[in-house]
């Protein structure tokens, strides 16, 4: 069944794995930043600095400011800044700080809004992560199912020897299906075709090569074409037995 499953290899790995992992990594590192902001959001100061001194540092400003915390501790700090800001800074001699209460001593230019739009952007990167984690799950989930359902229709369906009636590559793409045709219960004619495969696949079903399929007796558009011999050779023999 290996077989099977390795045919969609490049979607498992394009729309299953990939998917999974990037989402695992996006939602994990979303989750854990948001964890940082909500804790930083939670323990948000607000304080105004008293602007000290100005020094410009090239295409910016390096501003001395000193505020007290709220525990009544006086802290001092150096932030930069846009240099376009350097005539309201000289006018209002302060600037609006934001701190957090476990570490007073850091403060930064900011606003309670801005802390909380941040933990709304890293919620939003973990929700985005993990819909993007779900998305290669189910993906890999159904064609896990699919996997199933042939080695199920295999051990289990009823078998039919047919041949290959058309074989060719999709148009525009390196992958194709061949086309079989067999004789149902109800003596209908019921078209199936193999799973995609590359064009080196492709080559080894020309048309009028004999091929077993496996069929639900209850569903006969349900079938599939046994490309790497799955079927045990018991069941095999006895369908061959039956046939002659």
């Amino acid at each position: 069944m290996l077989n099977y499953w390795m045919l969609a290899s490049r979607r498992l790995l394009i729309f299953g794995l990939l998917p999974m992992l990037a989402g695992s990594i996006v939602g994990l590192q979303g989750w854990l930043w948001n964890q940082d902001a909500a804790a930083f959001a939670e323990n948000l100061r607000t304080v105004d600095g008293r602007v000290l001194r100005i020094t410009p540092d090239g295409d910016d400003l390096l501003l001395d400011v000193e505020y007290i915390a709220e525990a009544g501790v006086l802290h001092k700090q150096q932030i930069k800044v846009a240099s376009r800001l350097e005539s309201g800074l000289r006018s209002v001699g302060k600037v609006s700080l934001i701190y957090d209460l476990r570490y007073p001593q850091l403060a930064e230019l900011g606003d309670v809004v801005t802390a909380h739009n941040e933990k709304r952007l890293y919620m939003g990167m973990a929700a985005a992560g993990s819909i993007l984690c779900l998305t290669g799950v189910f993906f890999l989930g159904h064609r896990a199912l699919q996997t199933a359902r042939t080695l199920t229709l295999f051990k289990s369906g009823t078998l039919v020897q047919t041949e290959v009636r058309d074989s060719a590559l999709e148009p525009g793409k390196q992958t194709g299906r061949f086309i079989y045709a067999f004789r149902g219960p109800n003596a209908r004619w019921y078209e199936g075709k193999s799973p995609e495969m590359n064009a080196a696949q492709l080559r080894k079903w020309p048309v009028g090569k004999p091929i077993l399929a496996a069929y639900d007796a209850s569903n006969p558009r349900s079938n599939e074409a046994d490309v790497f011999g799955i079927v045990d050779e018991k069941r095999r023999g006895a369908m061959l037995t039956a046939g002659s």
